[in-house]
């Protein structure tokens, strides 16, 4: 799944139970991931995510001391 600007949104579940969700921004980075897809940073660097064709997010740790969620969902963004 390709986009002009090659950007996603990454949607988060807040789980705070008012269900909204956070929504991150990734840029590609030119960068392939371990499975083989473009990997994708956001613009603080600390949110690294592999996404393949499918749109399938495999969020990628930046710090020995990070666990990250997996996102609720990932939508090219774009024409």
């Amino acid at each position: 799944m390709t986009n002009q600007d090659g950007s996603f949104e990454l949607a988060f579940s807040a789980g705070d139970g008012d269900g909204g969700d956070d929504i991150v921004i990734v840029h590609p980075t030119g960068a392939i991931g371990p499975s083989g897809n473009p990997v994708y940073r956001d613009d603080t660097g600390i949110i690294q995510v592999e996404i393949n064709d499918n749109c399938e997010a495999r969020m990628l740790p930046t710090s020995s001391h990070q666990h990250p969620r997996r996102p609720a969902s990932c939508r090219p963004l774009g024409g």
